[in-house]
């Protein structure tokens, strides 16, 4: 499932996750109930999630923005070349882990959308 939020949509939803973990940690330190104590867990794993996602967009926005910038070539503040590993793909700049595989020649490919795994989190 992927879903696309504006960043005030995010911005709302990251201060909702982060309302409700404090909730639920102060319900599990007063009464006690593991399920609170997921609660909370589950509401820090999500919001966790969505910042790790942003954080990657934003990263991705200044590598364009760097490559929008000089599309001659790219070269760090100094004029230095990029480092090895760094290359052109599908008119982009990608960073080295993306463009590249592990050894063995196997690549695996991880959805930051995917929240499987978090449906039953907390239903016990």
């Amino acid at each position: 499932m992927k879903i696309e939020l504006t960043d005030d949509e995010a911005v709302t939803v990251l201060i909702a996750l982060d309302n409700y973990r404090e909730q639920k940690e102060e319900a599990w330190s007063t009464d006690g109930f593991e399920s609170d104590q997921q609660d909370a867990a589950s509401a820090e794993g999500t919001w966790q999630k969505i910042m790790g996602v942003r954080e990657i967009d934003r990263i991705n926005a200044e590598i364009r923005a760097r490559s929008t910038l000089n599309p001659g070539g790219w070269s760090d503040n100094d004029g230095n070349a990029p480092p090895p590993g760094w290359g052109d793909t599908n008119g982009e700049r990608q960073a080295f882990a993306s463009n590249t595989q592990p050894p063995g020649g196997t690549s695996a490919s991880v959805d930051p959308f995917d929240l499987s795994g978090y449906e039953d989190m907390g239903d016990d």
